[in-house]
């Protein structure tokens, strides 16, 4: 897997106020920066779902937990996935005479399970799908102990560079940094998952390629600067 690679986007806006005192005459020169680093995502997740109709409640609800212990169990074989059961529902569906189906109960549960190597799940889907399972989601993420790395990283590219913009600043001024006021850092939006196209529900289908483009993770630093002759 690659390295990150970082990059710093500056977009800056400065004001200017003298303060003047008997003792004393500063300006405060508030700056903003960003910066951003591009590293591929480390995360692959799978979302299946479970569902059966019977005649009763109980039996469509027997039918999705033998479907679902049963894929459970596929994944648990398996070292290097994080699985978990999530949403279960169950419901009633009226009679439909024009599609002649009869009323029934429709039970439904989905899984979700995760690998930081995609190589482990990707041969996987196949396999789960043809145990009844539908896939339902595909994509890639950044997880979180790798995105709080690169949001670090992030954040230095643009502390450094408002301490470039703060020298240059006063230097064209003909001022000094006296001191940091105040400095804020703020992560910017979580970046989204990425969807992979959904592969046909055939266990006989090749594990489909999975190349991860990079992803952004972005930080902004915003600082008042006081400068002094």
């Amino acid at each position: 897997m690659m390295g990150p690679v970082m990059s710093a986007h500056a977009a800056t806006t400065t004001t200017g106020s003298a303060m003047t005192t008997p003792d004393d005459a500063s300006t405060k020169l508030m700056l903003s920066a960003t910066g951003t680093v591009h590293a591929p995502p480390d995360r692959l997740t799978a979302v299946f779902f479970a569902e059966s109709t019977a005649p009763t409640a109980a039996g469509a609800q027997g039918q999705v937990n033998a479907q679902v212990d049963k894929a459970m169990a596929t994944m648990r074989s398996i070292t290097g996935l994080t699985i978990s059961a999530e949403s279960y529902s169950v419901r009633h569906q009226d009679a439909d005479p024009h599609a002649g189906r009869p009323a029934q109960w429709v039970a439904r549960q989905t899984i979700r399970v995760s690998a930081t190597d995609g190589s482990i799940l990707l041969p996987l889907l196949g396999r789960i799908q043809s145990e009844n399972l539908a896939l339902s989601q595909l994509d890639w993420s950044l997880s979180r102990d790798r995105r709080t790395a690169l949001l670090q990283q992030a954040e230095g590219l643009a502390l450094h560079e408002l301490q470039q913009r703060a020298q240059a600043a006063a230097g064209a001024l003909g001022l000094k940094i006296a001191r940091i006021e105040s400095v804020t850092l703020n992560d910017q939006e979580m970046p989204r998952p990425m969807p992979m196209m959904m592969m046909a529900a055939r266990s006989e289908v090749a594990a489909p390629q999975a190349p991860a483009a990079d992803q952004d993770v972005t930080a902004q630093a915003d600082a008042t600067f006081v400068l002094h002759p």
